[in-house]
């Protein structure tokens, strides 16, 4: 599973990109918001990562804003987003996760905390990928059936 990494602090995120490494993810790695959306936008159809860790407070685009824009644009609206902040009070708390994250870690992170949380953002991935390729499964057994069912209608009138 591909995911994104955004925070401006360089340490944070050389710590996140080697834990999640060493986990066997592949990673991209952006210093700001800025750059994290254009990676999103250059990747969008490709192989666009399928969970994100936004650093909250970053230049340009912060990390509430990019999940309020992942959650608005059409092909990333399932991205996995675990916000990582400083912030620890229960306001924000309820502020990031209204705005479309999935998850909330706080700064510093614990590396066993964090890989469990992907994990966590892992299975739901997956299940919502299931999910979608069930779903167009069943979309076309359903145009099947009305396709061969307008045939044999069609059959019947012509019949009469």
């Amino acid at each position: 599973m591909r995911i994104l990494i955004a925070d401006d602090d360089a340490v944070t995120r050389k710590l996140l990109d080697a834990t999640l490494r060493r986990h066997g993810w592949d990673v991209i790695t952006a210093n700001d918001g800025n750059a994290a959306w254009r990676a999103f936008e250059e990747l969008k159809g490709k192989d666009a990562p399928a969970l994100a860790i936004v650093d909250w407070m970053m230049p340009g685009v912060e990390g509430i804003e990019i999940c309020r824009r992942l959650r608005a644009t059409p092909g990333f609206e399932s991205v996995y987003i675990i916000l990582l902040t400083s912030r620890s009070d229960k306001a924000d708390l309820a502020e990031g996760l209204s705005a479309g994250a999935n998850d909330y870690i706080e700064k510093p992170f614990d590396p066993v905390e964090l890989e469990a949380r992907v994990r966590v953002g892992e299975r739901m991935v997956m299940l919502q990928q299931r999910l979608s390729a069930r779903v167009t499964e069943l979309e076309q057994a359903l145009a099947r059936e009305a396709s061969s069912g307008a045939l044999a209608d069609l059959q019947l009138l012509q019949e009469s």
